[in-house]
């Protein structure tokens, strides 16, 4: 592709988010906590990073070109988390907006929404490319404190009566504009690195006079200097070219007075401020196959998601839907398919898109055991995905897997079995076929999909009949095979936190009826320290039904926390790597928890506490 081009400036900062998110040791590495594309009539992108609650977002907005230089400017906006404390600093209309129901889906759209986009603006990121494509420029600008007069004040009515919250000429908003889009730029320029395999060759920071904003009841809005108040510049070169004059024709704003200018080249002495920046080094990462993920504090075994069902069942769509949620957040899965017979068709429609291993001519459960570890192992070396889906045949009884996941383990977590069936036919499937039942009694969960296509009668005698066969698994009603995979699935424990907030029954996009199954999410503190034995008992005698549980628990006789993942009365117990956490909790996904009495639950594991013999 041209990067000269108005397009191809926009798909180099694409290539640059999508690299860096796709390898997941080095997305952890460089401070990336998700990243989503939310492309409209421009290129956007919604994304977290590490230490901060709430949601970046990052919006083209203009080019500047000239003889040798094209530069794409870039909007970057901090959407806050509800309740986070920088919500503070905003001004009193932007609160608002954060405690309005529709507040999270205006900020995953916020491209279609840019007056409400305007009020969380913090600063403007560049991204420049020499008509050589042998040169880069990146940049951040911004303000050192974004301050609002309100001139007149700010009234707002409560319990029908006007109440004044801002006197008048007092500041509506002082936000801490560059300390925040320098974190998020941290974490791009060192993506930057990353990506081209090599340090910045130049660095500059550049200080002018800033500016605060007052506006008025009667509509007036005007700038007026402030020299409280720095407007910064920081911008690093890579590869060959006069980055000088780059930034000062197609990055930089025109000012009249300059405060301070610092300038490095490579092969020069001095010190830039920023000597410890991740940007130095992250070309070292080499793809992150160099990385050791358990000394960074990671799980380094990849989810594997076994998918069954019986023909027909709805397991293509379910797989596409899941691949789509996570190719969305910049997040690489992987398919491995098997067939009976000699084309494997459903990996003839995936593999356009996605990296597909097939396993054919017969089925994985049956005459070929044996082929998973190497349609496993194959994948590891050639891709680093988040998850690994295996697909089974419709004909294939899972049960036979086991053995062999088992020996996969330690490049793998598994993270159980997930059976679609078909609420139309899946009673007459089971009544005809013993494979359909086993892979029913199979499941760690179950997805009852074409709802649509049955009346809630019928619909509610096939989640009976599925309960008698598989008590322990969740049963979930869903249509066209969607359902929001966060549910289902482990996440990143940096994430814990908000997903609870997130994983709400109403917000998880499952079918309407799928709140009568009563599933909900809660989240529970634990004892700074507990007995590994007597929580490892409490947690498989626990009261109501979980499918679900993950989360941070400090034991007894380790040393730092540890991280827990738990599906279906099988628990997986990792190293977090982490010297400490602010408190060990668990999130718990499961049947009817909301009201059910469990906080203290865990109270009898602490510590200290006298054991039961």
């Amino acid at each position: 592709m041209n990067f000269f081009s108005e397009d191809g400036i926009q798909h180099a900062v694409k290539m640059i988010l999508m690299r860096a998110n796709f390898v997941p040791a080095a997305r952890h590495v460089l401070g990336w906590r998700g990243a989503t594309d939310i492309s409209y009539t421009v290129l956007g992108w919604t994304a977290r990073i590490k230490g901060y609650q709430g949601v970046f977002g990052l919006a083209y907005d203009q080019a500047k070109i000239s003889s040798d230089w094209l530069g794409g400017v870039f909007r970057l906006h901090y959407f806050p988390w509800p309740g986070e404390d920088l919500i503070e600093n905003y001004s009193v209309r932007a609160a608002f907006l954060t405690e309005e129901s529709d507040y999270m889906k205006h900020v995953r759209n916020f491209l279609e929404h840019p007056d409400f986009a305007l009020l969380f603006h913090i600063a403007d990121l560049a991204v420049a490319v020499h008509r050589s494509e042998e040169a880069l420029l990146c940049g951040i600008d911004s303000l050192s404190e974004h301050r609002v007069v309100a001139d007149d004040g700010v009234d707002i009515i409560k319990d029908g009566q006007l109440v004044r919250v801002v006197e008048p000429g007092a500041c509506d908003q002082r936000f801490p504009s560059f300390r925040t889009g320098c974190d998020f730029f941290h974490v791009f320029a060192a993506s930057v690195t990353f990506n081209c395999e090599e340090p910045p060759r130049f660095f500059m920071e550049k200080t002018y006079p800033g500016h605060e904003v007052h506006y008025d009841n009667e509509g007036g809005f005007e700038h007026r200097a402030n020299t409280d108040i720095t407007n910064r510049y920081l911008s690093l070169g890579y590869g060959d070219g006069d980055f000088l004059a780059g930034f000062e024709k197609v990055v930089m704003k025109k000012h009249d007075e300059v405060r301070d200018t610092f300038v490095w080249r490579s092969g020069e002495t001095g010190e830039t401020g920023f000597e410890g920046a991740l940007w130095w080094t992250a070309h070292r990462l080499d793809e992150a196959r160099h990385v050791d993920e358990t000394s960074i504090g990671i799980e380094p075994r990849v989810p594997l998601v076994v998918v069954s069902g019986f023909l027909g069942s709805g397991k293509t769509s379910f797989i596409q839907s899941f691949i789509n949620f996570h190719v969305q957040r910049n997040r690489f899965v992987a398919v491995i398919q098997n067939e009976i017979g000699e084309i494997g068709l459903d990996g003839k429609i995936l593999e356009d898109e996605y990296a597909v291993t097939e396993i054919d001519e017969g089925c994985v459960c049956c005459s070929l055991i044996g082929s998973v570890k190497k349609a496993v192992t194959d994948i590891l070396a050639q891709f680093q995905p988040d998850f690994i889906i295996l697909e089974t045949t419709g004909m294939a009884n899972p049960f036979n897997l086991l053995d062999e996941i088992v020996e996969i383990m330690e490049l793998v977590r598994f993270d159980g079995v997930t059976t679609i069936v078909d609420a139309a036919n899946i009673e007459t499937s089971m009544d005809q076929y013993d494979i359909a039942v086993r892979q029913v009694e199979a499941a760690d969960i179950l997805l009852v999909n074409k709802t649509d296509l049955v009346s809630e009668k019928n619909l509610s005698a096939v989640t009976s009949r599925l309960r008698e066969k598989n008590t322990r698994a969740p049963v979930i009603v869903v249509e066209h095979g969607y359902i929001n995979p966060a549910l289902l699935y482990g996440t990143d424990p940096d994430e814990a936190e908000i997903d609870i907030n997130a994983m709400t029954a109403k917000s998880v996009g499952v079918a309407g009826t799928h709140s009568d199954d009563g599933l909900e999410s809660r989240k529970l503190v634990l004892p700074t320290t507990v007995h590994r034995k007597k929580f490892l008992s409490l947690l498989e005698s626990f009261p109501v039904p979980a499918f679900r549980i993950k989360g941070i628990v400090r034991f007894d006789d380790y040393e730092r926390p540890c991280i827990l993942q738990y599906v279906n009365g099988r628990y997986d117990i990792s190293d977090s790597h982490e010297e400490r956490f602010d408190e060990p909790f668990i999130v718990v996904i499961g049947r009817d928890i909301a009201a059910a009495p469990l906080d203290g639950y865990f109270e009898a594991a602490a510590a200290g506490q006298k054991l039961d013999t």
